[in-house]
């Protein structure tokens, strides 16, 4: 017997498929057409609310403006071959050039072990130097360099992941072997020489700041200038301790730390943060299937690409859920924006606290996936430790400048003064307030012709000069005073 189905039925069963098959690509069509307008209404409504709040969101406005080539630090001999980190092949994104390489001959030449030893005497501070002198007419190439005014890198600004980067390996090994060699200098009992090192130091951060406008300014840029200006105060400090700088010396350093202000980069950097990934999001959205796969880092041909969520996100998800992270990224990064007091010039730990608690709710929301938020999570950097570095040396650099004052005091009255009111006006102009909470900094006379001067620290708290504990061999910067404790008590 033949069971097989009638020709008619055939027909009919094609038929209800293709109704089945068409019904349902219009939902889904339907689906990514809601989806598509819910996300970048969203996004339009988010956009024009912190506009009107006065936030940059517009990419364009980060892009610098070219300038004259014999004004720019980077057109002069060396200085991009030196400091310009290389691109990618563009012919394909997987394989590195060979140039792509923080080595160059610069950095091959400043390799030394003892570049970071801090068991210093004399016999090392007389080997240390020989071998270093050979470093003299680079560091000469860089000095003239800095004579100009702008810091502009050629390239391609127009998407946040193609701009030209800094060399940040070579920046470090530079910065350590001035900082080294200033040592070695002030060992020798030669601060002239060592004054030259740490100028030039100071000075190298020229070309991380994008000077003089700042743009752009990416977080992990603010971020080394940061630990290049830590690196200059550390080693001013350490002349400071042994009492190796004489008056000059001391007049120089001081008006040198009056003049860094780091709290401005690292503002405008986190307000970069938001415009840069919306940028992202924007390019990603409108379907760029290069930018993906840059983005991504995968060629989406293998099983690991297929399991990793992102791989969807990015390449079958409907745009607007890219728009609803743009959206995202915008809210989380506005939030530790309120921990700066414009006004008052002062940083309030607590607003960033708040921040850094937010981010990481809702980072926990966001795992393993969720579609409006996972790409906001990886975006959202740890906001508050990056500004308390920040205020952290800051404070450091607003106390060297007063501790500079004390010392031309000292050397005039043959003690340190019992207030720091007394510094005025021969030996300092203003007195540097305390970045956190804005009061004064304290400051004591001590026993034995010692002195404590500290800040409240990020706890906010008067801990009474007692010093922010070690922790896993750093500085536990939430608690605990802001101590400069010269000489040790």
């Amino acid at each position: 017997m033949n069971n097989a189905p009638q020709p008619s039925t055939k027909r009919r069963f094609l038929r209800l498929l293709g109704f089945s098959l068409g019904g349902l690509s219009l939902l889904i069509a339907f689906f990514y057409a809601e989806e598509d307008l819910r996300g970048w209404l969203a996004w339009q409504n988010c956009r024009h609310a912190l506009e009107a709040k006065g936030e940059v969101l517009d990419w364009n406005d980060y892009i610098p403006a070219p300038v004259p080539d014999d004004q720019n630090f980077f057109k002069a001999p060396k200085m991009t071959e030196w400091f310009v980190r290389q691109k990618q092949v563009e012919h394909h994104p997987d394989v590195l050039d060979s140039r792509d390489n923080p080595d160059n001959d610069l950095t091959d030449r400043l390799r030394n072990p003892d570049a970071t030893a801090t068991n210093l005497n004399e016999a090392f501070a007389t080997k240390y130097l020989a071998w270093s002198d050979q470093f003299e007419p680079d560091f000469d190439l860089i000095r003239e360099a800095l004579k100009r005014p702008y810091a502009r890198m050629d390239g391609d600004y127009s998407l946040p992941f193609e701009m030209p980067v800094a060399n940040f390996v070579a920046v470090r090994m530079v910065a350590q072997t001035l900082a080294q060699r200033a040592k070695c200098d002030l060992l020798h009992g030669q601060p002239g020489k060592a004054l030259q090192e740490i100028t030039l130091l100071r000075e190298f951060r020229h070309l991380l700041e994008a000077a003089p406008t700042g743009k752009p300014m990416p977080l992990i840029a603010a971020m080394i200038d940061v630990a290049v200006t830590g690196l200059y105060v550390d080693t001013m400090a350490g002349g400071l301790q042994s009492r190796a700088w004489a008056e000059p010396q001391l007049v120089a350093l001081q008006k040198q730390l009056a003049d860094i202000n780091l709290t401005p980069f690292i503002l405008g950097a986190f307000c970069e943060e938001m415009a840069s990934h919306a940028r992202l999001n924007e390019v990603l959205a409108e379907g760029n299937l290069l930018s993906r796969q840059q983005v991504f880092g995968g060629s989406g041909r293998t099983w690991k690409d297929l399991n990793n969520p992102l791989f969807w996100l990015l390449n079958v998800a409907p745009r607007g859920w890219l728009y609803q992270n743009m959206v995202n990224v915008a809210i989380l990064g506005q939030k530790p924006l309120a921990g700066f007091d414009y006004v008052n010039d002062t940083v309030l730990p607590r607003k960033f606290d708040e921040a850094s608690r937010a981010v990481h709710e809702f980072d926990k929301s966001a795992r393993p996936f969720s579609p409006y938020k996972i790409l906001a999570a990886i975006a959202i950097p740890n906001f508050s430790k990056a500004e308390q570095n920040t205020a952290h040396i800051q404070t450091m650099v607003n106390e060297g400048q007063i501790v500079c004052a004390l010392e031309r005091y000292r050397l005039a009255h043959g003690e340190y003064p019992a207030t720091l009111e007394a510094l005025m006006p021969q030996y300092m102009d203003k007195l540097p307030h305390d970045l956190i909470g804005g009061e004064p900094l304290q400051y004591r006379r001590a026993s034995g012709g010692n002195f404590l001067l500290y800040s409240v620290g990020w706890n906010e708290t008067d801990d009474e000069g007692q010093m922010a504990p070690m922790k896993e061999g750093h500085m536990d910067l939430e608690n605990g005073d802001w101590v400069w404790q010269y000489p040790p008590i």
